[in-house]
Protein backbone atom coordinates (compact mmCIF):
# COMPACT_ATOMS: atom_id res chain seq x y z
CA UNK A 1 0.00 0.00 0.00
CA UNK A 2 1.18 3.55 -0.54
CA UNK A 3 3.28 5.01 2.31
CA UNK A 4 1.55 7.44 4.66
CA UNK A 5 4.05 8.39 7.33
CA UNK A 6 7.19 10.46 7.44
CA UNK A 7 10.03 8.96 5.49
CA UNK A 8 13.74 8.55 6.00
CA UNK A 9 15.82 10.31 3.40
CA UNK A 10 18.16 8.10 1.41
CA UNK A 11 19.14 11.21 -0.51
CA UNK A 12 20.51 12.71 2.71
CA UNK A 13 23.63 10.55 2.29
CA UNK A 14 24.47 12.23 -1.02
CA UNK A 15 26.79 15.25 -1.26
CA UNK A 16 25.15 18.64 -0.86
CA UNK A 17 24.23 20.29 -4.17
CA UNK A 18 23.35 23.85 -5.10
CA UNK A 19 19.75 25.05 -5.15
CA UNK A 20 19.87 25.32 -8.95
CA UNK A 21 21.19 21.78 -9.34
CA UNK A 22 18.54 20.55 -6.92
CA UNK A 23 15.77 22.20 -8.96
CA UNK A 24 17.16 20.77 -12.18
CA UNK A 25 17.35 17.29 -10.69
CA UNK A 26 13.79 17.60 -9.43
CA UNK A 27 12.65 18.72 -12.89
CA UNK A 28 14.48 15.82 -14.51
CA UNK A 29 12.79 13.41 -12.11
CA UNK A 30 9.40 14.96 -12.86
CA UNK A 31 9.99 14.44 -16.58
CA UNK A 32 11.05 10.88 -15.83
CA UNK A 33 7.91 10.30 -13.75
CA UNK A 34 5.70 11.44 -16.63
CA UNK A 35 7.88 10.10 -19.42
CA UNK A 36 7.76 6.47 -18.32
CA UNK A 37 4.02 6.53 -19.02
CA UNK A 38 4.49 7.51 -22.67
CA UNK A 39 5.88 4.28 -24.26
CA UNK A 40 3.13 1.99 -22.89
CA UNK A 41 0.50 4.59 -23.84
CA UNK A 42 1.80 4.69 -27.42
CA UNK A 43 1.94 0.90 -27.57
CA UNK A 44 -1.68 0.56 -26.42
CA UNK A 45 -2.76 3.29 -28.85
CA UNK A 46 -1.21 1.33 -31.72
CA UNK A 47 -2.99 -1.83 -30.60
CA UNK A 48 -6.27 0.01 -30.32
CA UNK A 49 -6.05 1.58 -33.77
CA UNK A 50 -4.41 -1.19 -35.79
CA UNK A 51 -5.70 -4.47 -34.39
CA UNK A 52 -8.61 -5.85 -36.48
CA UNK A 53 -12.08 -5.34 -35.05
CA UNK A 54 -12.62 -9.11 -35.14
CA UNK A 55 -9.29 -10.36 -33.81
CA UNK A 56 -9.15 -14.17 -33.90
CA UNK A 57 -8.22 -15.84 -30.63
CA UNK A 58 -5.70 -18.66 -30.57
CA UNK A 59 -7.27 -20.49 -27.63
CA UNK A 60 -3.85 -20.89 -26.00
CA UNK A 61 -3.28 -20.79 -22.26
CA UNK A 62 -2.34 -17.53 -20.62
CA UNK A 63 1.22 -18.73 -19.98
CA UNK A 64 1.74 -19.72 -23.63
CA UNK A 65 0.32 -16.38 -24.79
CA UNK A 66 2.59 -14.52 -22.38
CA UNK A 67 5.67 -16.28 -23.75
CA UNK A 68 4.71 -15.52 -27.35
CA UNK A 69 3.85 -11.92 -26.46
CA UNK A 70 7.23 -11.36 -24.80
CA UNK A 71 9.01 -12.94 -27.79
CA UNK A 72 7.16 -10.68 -30.23
CA UNK A 73 7.51 -7.51 -28.14
CA UNK A 74 10.94 -6.36 -29.51
CA UNK A 75 9.63 -6.45 -33.07
CA UNK A 76 6.34 -4.79 -32.11
CA UNK A 77 8.12 -2.05 -30.16
CA UNK A 78 10.66 -1.34 -32.92
CA UNK A 79 7.98 -0.92 -35.60
CA UNK A 80 5.32 1.17 -33.90
CA UNK A 81 3.83 2.24 -37.24
CA UNK A 82 3.51 -1.27 -38.66
CA UNK A 83 0.59 -3.60 -37.91
CA UNK A 84 1.10 -5.30 -34.53
CA UNK A 85 1.79 -9.02 -34.36
CA UNK A 86 -1.16 -11.39 -34.21
CA UNK A 87 -0.30 -12.46 -30.66
CA UNK A 88 -0.19 -8.82 -29.50
CA UNK A 89 -3.68 -8.24 -30.95
CA UNK A 90 -4.93 -11.53 -29.48
CA UNK A 91 -3.71 -10.63 -25.99
CA UNK A 92 -5.04 -7.07 -26.24
CA UNK A 93 -8.49 -7.90 -27.62
CA UNK A 94 -9.28 -11.20 -25.93
CA UNK A 95 -7.22 -11.11 -22.73
CA UNK A 96 -7.18 -7.48 -21.49
CA UNK A 97 -6.20 -8.35 -17.90
CA UNK A 98 -3.28 -10.43 -19.14
CA UNK A 99 -2.30 -7.54 -21.41
CA UNK A 100 -2.20 -5.14 -18.46
CA UNK A 101 -0.07 -7.54 -16.43
CA UNK A 102 2.42 -8.06 -19.26
CA UNK A 103 2.79 -4.35 -19.95
CA UNK A 104 3.22 -3.69 -16.23
CA UNK A 105 5.87 -6.41 -16.00
CA UNK A 106 7.95 -4.91 -18.81
CA UNK A 107 7.54 -1.23 -17.91
CA UNK A 108 7.37 -1.28 -14.10
CA UNK A 109 8.82 -4.57 -12.86
CA UNK A 110 11.78 -4.49 -15.25
CA UNK A 111 11.97 -0.86 -16.40
CA UNK A 112 11.52 0.73 -12.98
CA UNK A 113 13.94 -1.80 -11.48
CA UNK A 114 16.67 -0.62 -13.84
CA UNK A 115 15.90 2.99 -12.91
CA UNK A 116 16.11 2.08 -9.21
CA UNK A 117 19.57 0.65 -9.81
CA UNK A 118 20.74 3.70 -11.79
CA UNK A 119 19.39 6.24 -9.30
CA UNK A 120 20.02 4.29 -6.10
CA UNK A 121 16.47 5.03 -4.95
CA UNK A 122 13.01 3.51 -5.29
CA UNK A 123 11.18 6.86 -5.10
CA UNK A 124 9.60 6.46 -8.56
CA UNK A 125 6.99 3.92 -7.44
CA UNK A 126 5.48 6.35 -4.89
CA UNK A 127 3.81 8.85 -7.29
CA UNK A 128 2.86 5.97 -9.58
CA UNK A 129 0.59 4.58 -6.87
CA UNK A 130 -1.68 7.34 -8.18
CA UNK A 131 -0.66 7.37 -11.86
CA UNK A 132 -0.71 3.65 -12.63
CA UNK A 133 -4.34 3.06 -11.56
CA UNK A 134 -5.33 6.00 -13.77
CA UNK A 135 -3.41 4.51 -16.71
CA UNK A 136 -5.00 1.09 -16.17
CA UNK A 137 -8.47 2.60 -15.85
CA UNK A 138 -7.99 4.44 -19.17
CA UNK A 139 -6.86 1.16 -20.75
CA UNK A 140 -10.10 -0.58 -19.73
CA UNK A 141 -12.19 2.55 -20.42
CA UNK A 142 -11.02 2.66 -24.06
CA UNK A 143 -10.93 -1.11 -24.63
CA UNK A 144 -13.31 -2.72 -27.15
CA UNK A 145 -14.94 -4.59 -24.24
CA UNK A 146 -16.16 -1.20 -22.99
CA UNK A 147 -18.13 -0.72 -26.22
CA UNK A 148 -15.66 1.74 -27.70
CA UNK A 149 -16.61 0.93 -31.30
CA UNK A 150 -18.63 4.15 -31.59
CA UNK A 151 -16.05 6.25 -29.76
CA UNK A 152 -17.69 6.31 -26.31
CA UNK A 153 -18.24 3.58 -23.71
CA UNK A 154 -21.79 2.31 -23.75
CA UNK A 155 -22.19 1.73 -20.03
CA UNK A 156 -22.72 4.59 -17.55
CA UNK A 157 -20.85 2.57 -14.89
CA UNK A 158 -17.63 3.16 -16.83
CA UNK A 159 -18.07 6.93 -16.49
CA UNK A 160 -19.00 6.62 -12.81
CA UNK A 161 -15.97 4.50 -11.92
CA UNK A 162 -13.56 6.58 -14.01
CA UNK A 163 -14.83 9.79 -12.43
CA UNK A 164 -14.41 8.41 -8.92
CA UNK A 165 -10.91 7.15 -9.72
CA UNK A 166 -9.80 10.52 -11.09
CA UNK A 167 -11.03 12.24 -7.92
CA UNK A 168 -9.21 9.68 -5.77
CA UNK A 169 -5.97 9.97 -7.75
CA UNK A 170 -6.01 13.78 -7.74
CA UNK A 171 -6.54 13.85 -3.99
CA UNK A 172 -3.79 11.35 -3.31
CA UNK A 173 -1.33 12.99 -5.73
CA UNK A 174 -1.88 16.37 -4.07
CA UNK A 175 -1.14 14.82 -0.70
CA UNK A 176 2.01 13.18 -2.06
CA UNK A 177 3.29 16.40 -3.66
CA UNK A 178 2.77 18.62 -0.62
CA UNK A 179 4.34 16.01 1.66
CA UNK A 180 7.40 15.96 -0.58
CA UNK A 181 7.53 19.76 -0.78
CA UNK A 182 6.71 19.56 -4.51
CA UNK A 183 10.11 18.00 -5.15
CA UNK A 184 10.64 14.82 -7.14
CA UNK A 185 13.10 12.09 -6.23
CA UNK A 186 14.39 13.57 -2.98
CA UNK A 187 13.30 10.69 -0.74
CA UNK A 188 12.27 7.10 -0.97
CA UNK A 189 9.81 5.25 1.23
CA UNK A 190 11.39 4.81 4.66
CA UNK A 191 10.54 1.08 4.59
CA UNK A 192 12.72 0.55 1.53
CA UNK A 193 15.36 2.84 2.98
CA UNK A 194 15.51 0.60 6.06
CA UNK A 195 15.53 -2.48 3.85
CA UNK A 196 18.41 -1.05 1.80
CA UNK A 197 20.44 -0.60 4.97
CA UNK A 198 19.56 -4.03 6.38
CA UNK A 199 20.10 -6.01 3.17
CA UNK A 200 23.32 -4.26 2.21
CA UNK A 201 24.68 -5.32 -1.18
CA UNK A 202 21.94 -7.95 -1.52
CA UNK A 203 19.36 -5.21 -1.87
CA UNK A 204 20.32 -5.03 -5.54
CA UNK A 205 18.54 -8.38 -5.89
CA UNK A 206 15.98 -8.28 -3.08
CA UNK A 207 14.48 -4.97 -4.18
CA UNK A 208 13.24 -6.59 -7.40
CA UNK A 209 11.01 -8.89 -5.35
CA UNK A 210 10.27 -6.63 -2.36
CA UNK A 211 9.53 -3.51 -4.41
CA UNK A 212 8.76 -4.56 -7.98
CA UNK A 213 7.00 -7.93 -7.72
CA UNK A 214 5.16 -7.16 -4.48
CA UNK A 215 3.92 -3.82 -5.82
CA UNK A 216 2.80 -5.60 -9.01
CA UNK A 217 0.52 -7.88 -7.03
CA UNK A 218 -0.90 -4.92 -5.14
CA UNK A 219 -1.23 -2.26 -7.82
CA UNK A 220 -2.38 -4.42 -10.70
CA UNK A 221 -4.40 -6.71 -8.45
CA UNK A 222 -6.32 -3.82 -6.91
CA UNK A 223 -7.22 -2.41 -10.34
CA UNK A 224 -8.51 -5.68 -11.84
CA UNK A 225 -12.14 -4.93 -10.83
CA UNK A 226 -12.02 -2.00 -13.26
CA UNK A 227 -12.22 -4.38 -16.22
CA UNK A 228 -15.68 -5.86 -15.48
CA UNK A 229 -16.84 -2.55 -14.00
CA UNK A 230 -16.21 -0.78 -17.32
CA UNK A 231 -17.36 -3.56 -19.64
CA UNK A 232 -20.33 -2.76 -21.86
CA UNK A 233 -21.76 -6.20 -21.09
CA UNK A 234 -22.16 -5.42 -17.38
CA UNK A 235 -25.50 -5.48 -15.63
CA UNK A 236 -27.61 -2.34 -15.47
CA UNK A 237 -26.93 0.11 -12.67
CA UNK A 238 -28.18 -1.38 -9.41
CA UNK A 239 -27.98 -1.02 -5.64
CA UNK A 240 -24.44 -2.37 -5.59
CA UNK A 241 -23.36 0.64 -7.67
CA UNK A 242 -24.77 2.87 -4.95
CA UNK A 243 -22.88 0.82 -2.36
CA UNK A 244 -19.66 1.02 -4.40
CA UNK A 245 -19.94 4.77 -4.86
CA UNK A 246 -20.70 5.26 -1.15
CA UNK A 247 -17.69 3.20 -0.09
CA UNK A 248 -15.41 4.98 -2.56
CA UNK A 249 -16.54 8.46 -1.54
CA UNK A 250 -16.34 7.59 2.17
CA UNK A 251 -12.83 6.23 1.66
CA UNK A 252 -11.78 9.40 -0.20
CA UNK A 253 -13.24 11.65 2.52
CA UNK A 254 -11.71 9.68 5.40
CA UNK A 255 -8.32 9.71 3.67
CA UNK A 256 -8.61 13.42 2.91
CA UNK A 257 -9.43 14.40 6.50
CA UNK A 258 -6.82 12.05 8.00
CA UNK A 259 -4.05 13.19 5.66
CA UNK A 260 -4.91 16.87 6.20
CA UNK A 261 -4.74 16.39 9.96
CA UNK A 262 -1.45 14.51 9.67
CA UNK A 263 0.03 17.17 7.38
CA UNK A 264 -1.02 19.98 9.73
CA UNK A 265 0.51 18.08 12.64
CA UNK A 266 3.80 17.53 10.79
CA UNK A 267 3.98 21.21 9.80
CA UNK A 268 3.40 22.46 13.33
CA UNK A 269 6.63 23.85 14.85
CA UNK A 270 5.55 22.96 18.39
CA UNK A 271 3.73 19.70 17.71
CA UNK A 272 3.26 17.24 20.57
CA UNK A 273 4.96 13.86 20.56
CA UNK A 274 1.76 12.14 19.46
CA UNK A 275 -1.09 12.92 17.09
CA UNK A 276 -4.20 11.66 18.86
CA UNK A 277 -6.82 14.23 17.92
CA UNK A 278 -9.40 14.39 15.14
CA UNK A 279 -9.82 11.08 13.32
CA UNK A 280 -6.57 9.94 14.91
CA UNK A 281 -8.36 9.85 18.25
CA UNK A 282 -10.60 7.05 16.99
CA UNK A 283 -8.10 5.14 14.81
CA UNK A 284 -4.34 4.82 14.90
CA UNK A 285 -4.24 4.66 11.10
CA UNK A 286 -7.35 6.34 9.66
CA UNK A 287 -5.58 7.13 6.36
CA UNK A 288 -4.97 3.44 5.76
CA UNK A 289 -8.57 2.71 6.70
CA UNK A 290 -9.78 5.21 4.10
CA UNK A 291 -7.54 3.68 1.45
CA UNK A 292 -8.71 0.14 2.18
CA UNK A 293 -12.33 1.30 2.10
CA UNK A 294 -11.72 2.91 -1.29
CA UNK A 295 -10.48 -0.32 -2.87
CA UNK A 296 -13.33 -2.32 -1.37
CA UNK A 297 -15.60 0.17 -3.12
CA UNK A 298 -13.84 -0.44 -6.44
CA UNK A 299 -14.26 -4.19 -5.93
CA UNK A 300 -17.95 -3.60 -5.20
CA UNK A 301 -18.31 -1.98 -8.62
CA UNK A 302 -17.28 -5.30 -10.17
CA UNK A 303 -19.91 -7.02 -8.03
CA UNK A 304 -22.43 -4.52 -9.38
CA UNK A 305 -21.36 -5.31 -12.94
CA UNK A 306 -22.11 -8.99 -12.28
CA UNK A 307 -25.59 -8.08 -11.05
CA UNK A 308 -24.88 -8.87 -7.40
CA UNK A 309 -23.04 -11.32 -5.18
CA UNK A 310 -24.59 -14.43 -6.71
CA UNK A 311 -23.58 -13.44 -10.22
CA UNK A 312 -20.11 -12.41 -9.05
CA UNK A 313 -19.40 -15.64 -7.18
CA UNK A 314 -20.79 -17.65 -10.08
CA UNK A 315 -17.83 -16.35 -12.09
CA UNK A 316 -15.59 -18.95 -10.40
CA UNK A 317 -11.89 -18.32 -11.13
CA UNK A 318 -12.80 -15.03 -12.77
CA UNK A 319 -14.26 -13.88 -9.45
CA UNK A 320 -11.06 -14.70 -7.55
CA UNK A 321 -8.89 -13.03 -10.19
CA UNK A 322 -10.88 -9.82 -9.80
CA UNK A 323 -10.89 -9.98 -5.98
CA UNK A 324 -7.21 -10.98 -5.69
CA UNK A 325 -5.91 -7.44 -5.14
CA UNK A 326 -8.07 -6.73 -2.08
CA UNK A 327 -7.45 -10.24 -0.69
CA UNK A 328 -3.68 -9.72 -1.11
CA UNK A 329 -3.21 -6.05 -0.28
CA UNK A 330 -5.47 -5.54 2.70
CA UNK A 331 -4.07 -8.34 4.93
CA UNK A 332 -0.50 -7.27 4.08
CA UNK A 333 -1.30 -3.64 4.83
CA UNK A 334 -2.95 -4.55 8.15
CA UNK A 335 -0.65 -7.33 9.32
CA UNK A 336 2.72 -6.22 7.90
CA UNK A 337 2.79 -2.52 6.99
CA UNK A 338 0.95 -1.17 10.02
CA UNK A 339 3.08 -3.15 12.53
CA UNK A 340 6.18 -1.68 10.84
CA UNK A 341 4.78 1.82 11.31
CA UNK A 342 3.89 1.04 14.93
CA UNK A 343 7.40 -0.26 15.61
CA UNK A 344 8.82 2.90 14.06
CA UNK A 345 6.63 5.03 16.34
CA UNK A 346 8.02 3.17 19.38
CA UNK A 347 11.68 3.76 18.49
CA UNK A 348 11.87 7.11 20.24
CA UNK A 349 12.05 6.43 24.01
CA UNK A 350 10.32 9.70 24.90
CA UNK A 351 7.32 8.75 22.74
CA UNK A 352 7.18 5.01 23.47
CA UNK A 353 5.19 5.24 26.73
CA UNK A 354 2.66 7.63 25.20
CA UNK A 355 2.26 5.49 22.13
CA UNK A 356 1.75 2.25 24.08
CA UNK A 357 -1.06 3.95 25.99
CA UNK A 358 -2.43 5.17 22.66
CA UNK A 359 -2.32 1.56 21.39
CA UNK A 360 -4.27 0.34 24.42
CA UNK A 361 -7.12 2.81 24.07
CA UNK A 362 -7.39 3.35 20.28
CA UNK A 363 -8.33 0.79 17.58
CA UNK A 364 -5.67 -0.06 15.03
CA UNK A 365 -7.60 0.59 11.82
CA UNK A 366 -11.38 1.04 11.77
CA UNK A 367 -12.42 4.19 13.69
CA UNK A 368 -14.29 3.33 16.84
CA UNK A 369 -14.88 4.64 20.33
CA UNK A 370 -11.72 4.96 22.39
CA UNK A 371 -11.32 2.48 25.23
CA UNK A 372 -11.41 4.65 28.29
CA UNK A 373 -10.06 8.12 28.54
CA UNK A 374 -6.68 7.92 30.20
CA UNK A 375 -3.31 6.84 28.97
CA UNK A 376 -3.32 3.92 31.38
CA UNK A 377 -6.60 2.52 30.07
CA UNK A 378 -6.55 -1.21 29.58
CA UNK A 379 -7.86 -3.17 26.60
CA UNK A 380 -11.31 -4.49 27.34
Amino acid sequence: SPPRRRRSSHAAKRPLISATDHRMRSLANFLLMVGVCVPPALYVAVLHRRCPAETPTSGESGLALARRWLAALPADASSMFAPPSSVACDVYASHPRLCVNLIYFVVVDVGFYLIYLLQGSTWLIDPHWQLIPVCISLFFFSHPDAGWDEGVPQHPRAYLVLGLLLVWATRLMHNYLRREGYQFGDREDWRYNDMRREHGRWFVISQFFAVCVAQHCMLVGLTMPLQPAMAASGASLNRFDALAASLCLTGICVGLVADNQLFAYMQSPDKPLLLDSGLWRFSRHPNHFGEQLWWIGILSSAVAAAGGWSGFVAGGPHCWAVAFGVCFNHPIDTLATLPLIEARMLRRPERATLYRAYQRRTPLLAPWFVRGGGKDAKVA
